[in-house]
C-alpha cells in the first residue's frame, strides 16, 4: 500500500480506544476493505441498527475511518455536489444523537439508576470485529470484488475529508472539546464549558448532575436537528445545507469519537499555509 507522510495518516489508538490528539488518518487496506462494505448498506439492517445503537456506532477510531471511506470513495450522489458527502454517516449518527439525547433525559429508575451510562457503549466496534487478522491465508475480495488496496491508496489521500474539515471549521471550533483541545488557555475550562466535553470525556466526570445531563441532551438534539438538514441536502429533492449543517457531521463525530482527526488536518493546512506566506 502507498504510504502517505505523517500529515495523512491514521495511527493506531491508545490502550482506552482513543485517537492520538491531532493523529492522522492512515487506513490498513482491510480496514478499508470492512469499511467499504459497511457503507453499502449495513446501517439499513434494523437487527445491525440495534446492534449499532448497543454500540454507539463505532469505535472512535473507526468512527472517524466511516467517515473518510464514504467521502473519499463515494464519487457520485444527490444533492448539489454529487458526491463525496458523508450521507451514510449521518443518516446512522442521527439516529444514535437521538438515541443518547433520549437516555441522557430518560428518568431515572430502580433498574437504570445513572441516565449518563447511556454514554458507555454496551458492544463492540461492528468493523473491529470483522478484521480479518493480517497473517490470515485465503483470498479476501472487496465489496462487489472491488481492489481493496487501490481504495486504500485513494482514501488515505485525505482530499475530500480535508475539504470539509477545514471549509467547516469556523462553526466547529468553538465547539471542540477543551480536554481534546489541549490548548494551554482551555486549561480550567472544563466547568464553564462542561457541555463541550466530547462524550470519551464526559465519561471522565463520572456522574453527571441533570443540569448538564439536559445542556448536552439540548446539544444533542440542536445537532441533530443540523445533520437532518444536512442528510436532506444531500438526496435529489433536498435544499441546500447551510455552512451550519455542513459542519454538523463534524461536530457530532468529534463527540462520539474525540477530535484528534479534524483538529489535525485543519492544524497541519492552517500551518502550510504560514510555511508559505
Amino acid at each position: 500500500m502507498r504510504q502517505v507522510s505523517d500529515g495523512g495518516q491514521l495511527r493506531s489508538p491508545q490502550p482506552d480506544g482513543l485517537l492520538l490528539p491531532r493523529s492522522s488518518l492512515l487506513l490498513t487496506v482491510e480496514e478499508v476493505r470492512q469499511l467499504w462494505a459497511f457503507v453499502h448498506g449495513d446501517i439499513m439492517d434494523g437487527g445491525i441498527r440495534t446492534l449499532l445503537r448497543a454500540s454507539l456506532g463505532l469505535c472512535p477510531r473507526h468512527t472517524w475511518a466511516y467517515a473518510v471511506v464514504e467521502i473519499e470513495l463515494w464519487q457520485t450522489g444527490g444533492g448539489l455536489r454529487g458526491g463525496h458527502q458523508p450521507f451514510d454517516v449521518t443518516v446512522l449518527y442521527e439516529d444514535l444523537l437521538e438515541h443518547v439525547a433520549a437516555g441522557l433525559t430518560r428518568p431515572a429508575t430502580p433498574f437504570r439508576r445513572h441516565p449518563e451510562s447511556i454514554l458507555v457503549p454496551s458492544g463492540p466496534c461492528r468493523v473491529c470485529t470483522e478484521l480479518v487478522p493480517s497473517g490470515h491465508a485465503g483470498m479476501r475480495l472487496g465489496y462487489a470484488a472491488s481492489n481493496s488496496s487501490a481504495l486504500a491508496d485513494e482514501a488515505n489521500l485525505l482530499t475530500w475529508t480535508r475539504r470539509w474539515c477545514i471549509d467547516t471549521a469556523p462553526i466547529w471550533r468553538p465547539m471542540v472539546c477543551p480536554r481534546c483541545q489541549e490548548a494551554p488557555q482551555k486549561k480550567g475550562r472544563e466547568v464553564d464549558a462542561a457541555g463541550l466535553l466530547c462524550r470519551p470525556h464526559l465519561l471522565s466526570l463520572g456522574r453527571l448532575s441533570p443540569t448538564l445531563r439536559e445542556e448536552v441532551a439540548a446539544r444533542l438534539r440542536e445537532l441533530q436537528g443540523r445533520m437532518r438538514r444536512l442528510t436532506a441536502s444531500m438526496t435529489k429533492y433536498g435544499a441546500p445545507a447551510t455552512p451550519q449543517d455542513d459542519a454538523s457531521w463534524v461536530e457530532t463525530l468529534g463527540f462520539f469519537a474525540g477530535w484528534g482527526p479534524p483538529l489535525h488536518l485543519a492544524d497541519i493546512t492552517a500551518h502550510a499555509d504560514e510555511r508559505t506566506t
